[in-house]
């Protein structure tokens, strides 16, 4: 795949990351009747399983991969393709097929869109989420330009510039779902349409409201989408499943007709889900065989479990937790929900675990007292097969019984969270990644629902601990995710601020490391929260213990793979300069807080910044002035120091130039003004690398020291003369 040029060419005007900068990504919206890119022959190719007799033919035709048998393709896939899609990279070809292979084209719309397209090379496409947006878009630039389909490089809420596209016959999708324009924006792509280059068409996705404030103008470029009749997308998901009761059947039963009248098309897959899972459970029972026809009374029930499962089998899980209030009952259906394919043991004695998670009394169970497994198994809707596992007997029911938990008992949340993180220790590798997964995804859909993110903090911070990976790519999935995008990086601002509530030390390493992914796809946005990581780390005063050492770790890891990534450099050296040269005390401090660790870097000669030919001796000479510590003691600045003087007294080639970016750090002679401040910071970082006594003492470091002290002596306009310097001035 080729990658995108530097971010002025794809339309992107810079912007500080000042606060309200940061808003949200895309919102979910999956293809008018898709399915996921992993699923399918995607998916097989991967490696995935379907499910555990993916073997028998009739599985390969499912319409979802089943999270719970994948064996750890699903979240590293999602994670890549999410980053690759908000960097720009050109979406292959074979993506955009697999994204495509269940879409139903809604023809009013098209023909809508195609004659627009005809008099502009833009177009804006707005709706509610789901109803299928992106999908449209890429279908639209897939038939129509001769050549790559991209999606807009950029930190949200970042002004957008047409100009910036300069390639020719390429589709551009640019991606405003979640944010609000400014006033004048669609005026703005009228205007400047003519600017796209031969061949080169333009797709911009908006809400409805948004456009409603922004598109006066240009009410002619866009297309309010209606999507097609919802049975020809639920007809196109089970085109190719070998199912027993006829499609038609399916399709003409009224309370199906009914359930998918009102929803967006990206809701229908939900559907052919519980049709196909439907009839393989009966089929399991030896209920449904080919070639024998189907009672309708039959019918009408097997429609209704239809229509449960769709609906999330929310009706059906009140209904069992009316009737079985013994939490006994309830914690074993939570533990098999939660660890789903594991032995009738694990899950047995799980529930007494969560009971005690709970703050429950466990029943005691000596001898044959109580409920054993098979009772239990069999009133949770559930099966103990041969080989001593457990599985439900219907697709999605252990979400949605760990769904209806956290929505019937919120005030439990925090010690749900911690027994379902501990669960992981102890178990097998085949069980604990799958059980990793199918978590992450119950907590990036909680999210997504509930639009709140404490399941999701309270999560990583746990496996923060023993599953630092894991909390890594829950932290990243959660942030590249359409659902959750914008939601957890407002999150991931919040707990980087200096006045949010303390994090752990392992929680904050987590959090540095998922920034540094994530700056691929945000490089601005990222690259400041790490830098404010890095700078709540030494808040406390207290430099030198564990934590910090731990987190100053992480930051340096982070900052050098971004800084050794030749695409990420001249971003990072841009905004540098930009931070340093802000009058927002915060933005200062970042610049000095990834400086100092830059700085560090070394060779064998001096220091990288130092024989950088990108960096010029001006632009050094700025950021050690900005490093200064003029308001606070900063290690990181101090150990970076120390590291260029050091080189100064080993390496007498580079002395002159270090010793001129540190003075000229204090005071330039073309310095209007002259800082005691700045002197005052380089005299303790001096004194700080070559101390007086009663400290130990090295000639060499004095001497060098003190050659420095007496430049910066003569530069001070306020210092009174050195002896015999009255007379010369005379």
């Amino acid at each position: 795949m080729n990658d995108l040029p530097p971010d002025a060419d794809y339309g992107l005007t810079p912007a500080s990351d000042a606060p309200g900068s940061d808003p949200s990504d895309p919102t979910l919206e999956a293809a008018v009747g898709s399915r996921p890119a992993t699923t399918g022959d995607a998916a097989r190719a991967e490696g995935s399983d379907y499910h555990e007799q993916s073997t028998e033919p009739y599985w390969t035709a499912q319409v979802n991969q089943r999270v719970g048998t994948n064996r750890g393709v699903m979240i590293g896939t999602l994670i890549e393709q999410g980053i690759q899609r908000l960097r720009g990279t050109t979406i292959p070809g074979k993506d955009i097929d697999a994204h495509l292979r269940n879409y139903v084209r809604g023809q009013d719309d098209d023909l809508a869109i195609s004659e627009i397209l005809n008099k502009s090379p833009v177009t804006v496409l707005t709706g509610t989420d789901g109803s299928g947006r992106f999908s449209t878009a890429l279908d639209i630039l897939h038939r129509r330009v001769n050549g790559p389909v991209r999606q807009v490089r950029r930190e949200p809420g970042t002004p957008f510039d047409l100009s910036g596209l300069h390639e020719h016959n390429t589709g551009w999708i640019l991606d405003l779902r979640a944010e609000d324009p400014h006033a004048g924006f669609g005026r703005e792509l009228a205007e400047d349409s003519d600017k796209l280059p031969h061949g080169s068409v333009l797709i911009v996705l908006m809400s409805a409201q948004a456009w409603k404030k922004c598109g006066d103008g240009a009410t002619h470029l866009s297309r309010l989408l209606a999507g097609p009749e919802r049975a020809a997308i639920l007809r196109e998901h089970l085109k190719d499943v070998p199912l027993i009761i006829g499609v038609d059947q399916w399709i003409a039963a009224e309370p199906i007709q009914r359930g998918i009248a009102r929803l967006q098309p990206a809701q229908i897959g939900a559907w052919a889900n519980a049709i196909v899972n439907t009839e393989d459970v009966e089929r399991d029972k030896g209920r449904l065989v080919q070639g024998q026809p189907v009672d309708p009374g039959d019918f009408t029930g097997l429609v209704q479990k239809v229509v449960t499962a769709a609906e999330d089998w929310r009706s059906d899980l009140l209904e069992w937790h009316t009737t079985h209030q013994d939490s006994d009952y309830r914690n074993y259906l939570l533990a098999a929900a939660v660890l789903e394919g594991a032995s009738s043991e694990k899950i047995y004695e799980a529930s007494t675990t969560l009971a005690k998670a709970l703050k429950e009394a466990p029943q005691s169970r000596p001898g044959q007292q109580g409920l054993g497994v098979v009772a239990l198994t069999q009133k949770a809707n559930a099966d103990l097969q041969p080989d001593g596992t457990i599985r439900f007997r219907y697709h999605n029911y252990a979400e949605a019984v760990v769904d209806y938990f956290l929505d019937d008992r919120p005030h439990l949340l925090q010690q749900f969270t911690a027994w379902t993180a501990s669960q992981v220790t102890g178990l097998d590798e085949d069980l604990a990644r799958p059980l990793i997964q199918r978590v992450s995804h119950w907590v990036v859909h909680y999210t997504a629902r509930h639009r709140r993110t404490a399941l999701l903090k309270s999560l990583a911070e746990q496996w923060s601990t023993t599953y630092s990976d894991a909390a890594c790519d829950l932290l990243v999935l959660a942030a590249v995710d359409d659902r959750t995008g914008d939601l957890a990086r407002r999150a991931y601002r919040r707990w980087a601020k200096p006045e949010a509530a303390a994090l752990s030390a392992d929680f904050t390493a987590v959090l540095i490391r998922a920034c540094r992914r994530l700056a691929e796809a945000h490089p601005s946005s990222m690259l400041s929260r790490i830098a404010e990581l890095a700078t709540r780390a030494h808040g406390d005063g207290d430099a030198r213990n564990r934590r910090t050492a731990q987190i100053t770790q992480a930051v340096s890891e982070a900052l050098n793979a971004l800084w050794d990534n030749s695409e990420q450099r001249l971003g990072i050296h841009h905004q540098l300069t930009q931070w340093a040269s802000d009058s927002h005390g915060p933005h200062r401090a970042a610049a000095q807080s990834t400086f100092a660790h830059l700085a560090q870097r070394g060779t064998p000669s001096a220091p990288a910044l130092l024989t950088d030919s990108a960096n010029d001796t001006a632009w050094l000479t700025d950021m050690w002035r900005n490093a200064l510590p003029t308001t606070g003691w900063s290690p990181p600045v101090a150990d970076a120091f120390a590291y260029w003087m050091q080189t100064a007294l080993e390496h007498p080639e580079q002395r002159e130039t270090i010793g001129q970016i540190v003075c000229d750090a204090v005071h330039r002679t073309d310095d209007p003004h002259y800082s005691a401040n700045r002197l005052i910071a380089m005299q303790n970082l001096l004194y700080s690398w070559a101390p007086a006594p009663p400290a130990v003492q090295n000639a060499d470091a004095i001497r060098l020291r003190d050659q420095i002290l007496t430049r910066l002596r003569a530069q001070d306009p306020a210092a009174p003369p050195l002896p015999g310097d009255h007379a010369s001035r005379s």
